[in-house]
């Protein structure tokens, strides 16, 4: 047998190994370019966890600082979530507690609101 038939033969399988060897990488990067990893203390959180901020965050709410309408809706959806939790409230009772809590928040220090009428001087 000539010898260029060897070599033929010896590229044909050099040439079947490297591109089975590029496929399997290259197969390797694309799983790994889909691959959505979440990294630790982002900002992703399950229903649940946010569910419990937001009633922390509620029950936080000073109730002598409100309007007494205000405040006996506040009392009342605190004891709806007491009662039944806080996936009971709907979209507008949610949003409401979130107004109130801040309306109750306090100032940031050194941080003036930018609606105040007397800004301090620079």
């Amino acid at each position: 047998m000539p010898s260029w038939i060897w070599a033929v033969a010896l590229a044909l399988i050099i040439g079947s190994v490297s591109t089975r060897a590029w496929w399997v990488e290259r197969k390797k990067r694309l799983v790994a370019e889909r691959r959505v990893v979440e990294r630790p203390n982002s900002f992703y959180a399950s229903k649940a966890v946010h569910s419990q901020e937001d009633e922390e965050w509620w029950r936080r709410i000073e109730l002598e600082r409100l309007h007494e309408l205000n405040r006996e809706y506040v009392e009342r959806l605190l004891r709806q979530i007491d009662a039944s939790g806080v996936g009971t409230l709907s979209k507008d009772e949610r949003a409401f507690m979130e107004r109130m809590a801040k309306i109750d928040a306090p100032p940031r220090p050194g941080v003036r609101p930018p609606s105040d009428p007397w800004p301090s001087p620079a």
